[in-house]
């Protein structure tokens, strides 16, 4: 199996898997770092959405980066669901949500 550093991409993917928890609905968030017309609007409304009560269950994964990723995670309810997967080392900044680390680096 290929290496992240001393884990295995299986262990990292088992690791975070329980880290999100095995019942839960992932959602990947990506988007750029800067806005469209709008699409601000747009990014922080389906935030809002996404991370009420309602959606207990779901648990919301961003790569840790500035301009839409950051706007969801800010504006995502308390951020309790909000996860972000960087690199061993890294930190999004967010203030809201949990930084998980697999990798040196987003390649890997």
């Amino acid at each position: 199996a290929e290496e992240l550093g001393k884990e295995t991409v299986p262990e990292a993917v088992q690791r975070l898997r329980a880290a999100l928890g095995h019942d839960s609905t992932v959602i990947c968030v990506l988007g750029g770092t800067q806005f469209r017309s709008g699409s601000k609007l747009l990014v922080e409304a389906i935030a809002k959405k996404l991370g009420s009560p309602v959606y207990s269950k779901v648990r919301l994964v961003t790569e840790g980066m500035a301009g839409a990723q950051e706007t969801f995670a800010k504006n995502c309810y308390d951020g309790s669901r909000v996860w972000s997967l960087l690199p061993v080392g890294q930190s999004s900044g967010y203030g809201k949500g949990t930084d998980i680390h697999a990798g040196a680096d987003l390649e890997e």
